[in-house]
């Protein structure tokens, strides 16, 4: 990908503004099929805080990086150069009918993993979306 897509503008607390818009595709900036691809309402987005570079142990070559996750959105709206991303949320059910075995038995968790406490870094994501954090596309 040759463009970093970034949150670039925050109008209110419902929604941001990424540079991204009609007029670019982070996996395929050129024509597909005969018909240019673009930013899409609907698209899933992932905002991430800088994290760290993850660098292979044995080459020392740089593999990639971990930018651990701020919240997931969704496109809205999308202009030339730039789109507004929004968080949606299903409506609940009301939860007093659900009966508590099901409520535990639908919440995710993970138990640690037994790994050298020296190697652990601890990186924790931003708690708040800033102007700048990194913005990569889920689906």
């Amino acid at each position: 990908m040759s463009k970093e897509i970034k949150v670039i503008a925050i109008p209110d607390n419902t929604r941001i503004i990424i540079n991204y818009g009609y007029e670019d595709d982070p996996e395929n900036p050129d024509v597909f099929r005969g018909e240019k691809l673009h930013a899409k309402i609907g698209q899933q987005i992932v905002v991430e805080s800088k994290g760290m570079d993850l660098k292979d142990p044995e080459t020392n070559e740089i593999i990639g990086s971990y930018n651990p996750p701020i919240d997931y959105l969704e496109i809205t709206d999308v202009r030339d150069k730039y789109s507004i991303a929004r968080k949606k949320v299903k409506k609940e059910v009301n939860a007093s009918s659900i009966p508590p075995l099901i409520k535990e038995a639908s919440k995710t968790r993970f138990e640690d993993l037994h790994v050298n406490a020296s190697d652990v870094k601890n990186i924790k994501p931003n708690s708040a979306i800033s102007v700048g954090d990194i913005v990569e596309f889920v689906d």
